[in-house]
């Protein structure tokens, strides 16, 4: 079988860097091209307006070549006007003094497209593929300097206790760790933090030991919230502890116990113990209908003081505010680089809601009666989603805590899927019913 190289095509450009990875991102999601042009990486210490170099990491069979998909639609865009003369191609390693973090094209822009297709039943993401094969494909783009920053930012989290997003957002920079809102997001995920209800303020949870489903004779345990060194010593006094890293080495590392039932942890420590914590969440969690009534509501909206973009489910288009349901980005009328918020609008009760993006916009697909699907696998008990049709932030927690691991990616024909580990067939009837997604069988590969 012939070698896949992975190498990195260098580029100066003068100009935004974020608005630089966003259309790169934007345009590597169009084509589908994830699988050729899996990231890019900045010159450290970039300012916008400024001079820089980036990097375009390139998968193809021999190094220094093309592929012409990419040739043809991604490299057209002006940001490639400047290839960086004298050599075709670089490695890793001679690009690590000048470059900060990966960044992952194809999961870095809000504005996803939804791939409009036939839902086709054959489109399984377990056909073919095994779990080691996903794990391997993510790993590959696991940074050890990266994981280890992302420790160092939950333990400074957990010494400190609470502050500011702007607090946050400094920390991130400090420890050179892009894009501190998706960070947020994937602690919460794993139940390290909470956050206001407008986002301005974050506080860590208080350490857990929390149950999951497990087939091991013993019980075993996720460490959820603060975590610190002495902690972890104290821990390791009364069982063996297992880290595993994150499939994308993008959080902090999943802190494992495997207890015996007799074993006095259990007296020691804060334990999360009435049947698996996702289990319990997916009876507490509302349906969706419901969890949109709980979101905030936004009053004091003038609409014709301001432009409107509506997602269309592909993309956020230009509209003239109808009174229409749906997903809303808010703009300036005099213009900027950026909008004021985004929203959804219920035309019912005339009321503006906020909550986590990816929430948002599942709401918008609902009410658009676009199929919300999902595909499982009884056999390795792993549940897929469409990345475009992510869940919102609570329910798709409910998945991340049933085993302390973010999901793994696998790329179809059609769809490029979030894979969830050791969920139960109960958790996954409770969950699709109430979010209103449907859900088939899928099998892996014997």
């Amino acid at each position: 079988m012939s070698q896949i190289h992975r190498w990195y095509k260098g580029f100066s450009y003068r100009g935004n860097p974020q608005e630089l990875i966003k259309q790169i991102s934007e345009q590597v999601q169009l084509h589908n091209l994830g699988n050729l042009v899996p990231l890019l990486r900045i010159e450290k210490g970039v300012r916008s307006r400024k001079p820089f170099y980036f990097f375009l990491a390139v998968e193809s069979l021999q190094k220094g070549c093309i592929p012409p998909e990419v040739q043809s639609t991604l490299l057209q865009l002006s940001f490639f006007k400047s290839p960086i003369s004298g050599n075709p191609s670089f490695n890793y390693e001679e690009i690590k003094p000048m470059v900060g973090v990966a960044h992952e094209v194809y999961e870095y822009t809000n504005n996803i497209p939804y791939q409009s297709v036939n839902e086709s039943n054959c489109d399984h993401p377990f056909n073919f593929i095994d779990l080691a094969s996903i794990n391997n494909h993510n790993n590959l783009l696991i940074d050890d300097v990266i994981c280890s920053r992302y420790e160092e930012l939950l333990y400074w989290l957990s010494a400190v206790g609470s502050g500011s997003w702007e607090s946050f957002k400094k920390v991130c920079d400090s420890l050179q760790l892009q894009e501190p809102k998706r960070i947020l997001r994937r602690l919460k995920l794993l139940g390290h933090l909470e956050s206001s209800l407008d986002g301005k303020r974050w506080s860590v949870a208080p350490p857990s030991l929390v149950k999951i489903n497990s087939q091991l004779d013993s019980q075993e345990f996720i460490l959820c919230g603060q975590r610190c060194v002495s902690l972890l010593n104290q821990l390791a006094e009364y069982t063996n502890i297992i880290s595993v890293d994150q499939p994308r080495g993008n959080a902090p590392s999943c802190i494992r116990l495997q207890v015996n039932e007799s074993n006095k942890i259990t007296e020691q420590f804060h334990i999360i113990d009435a049947g698996d914590v996702s289990s319990r969440l997916a009876y507490i969690l509302p349906d969706l209908k419901g969890w949109q009534q709980s979101l905030r509501s936004i009053p004091g909206i003038v609409p014709p003081l301001y432009k409107w973009k509506i997602f269309d489910g592909n993309n956020f288009v230009e509209r003239t505010f109808q009174s229409e349901i749906g997903m809303y980005q808010m703009w300036d009328r005099e213009g900027g680089d950026f909008s004021r918020m985004t929203l959804f609008y219920e035309t019912e009760t005339d009321t503006w809601r906020q909550g986590d993006w990816y929430g948002l916009r599942f709401l918008a697909l609902h009410y658009s009666d676009r199929p919300l699907i999902a595909r499982y696998d009884s056999a390795t008990a792993r549940l897929a989603i469409p990345l475009s049709q992510r869940w919102p932030e609570l329910y798709e927690r409910a998945l991340v805590l049933a085993s302390g691991l973010l999901p793994t990616y696998h790329k179809t024909e059609q769809h490029l899927w979030l894979i969830y580990e050791n969920i139960t067939a109960i958790l996954v009837k409770k969950m699709t019913k109430k979010l209103y997604v449907t859900c088939e069988e899928g099998f892996s590969r014997a």
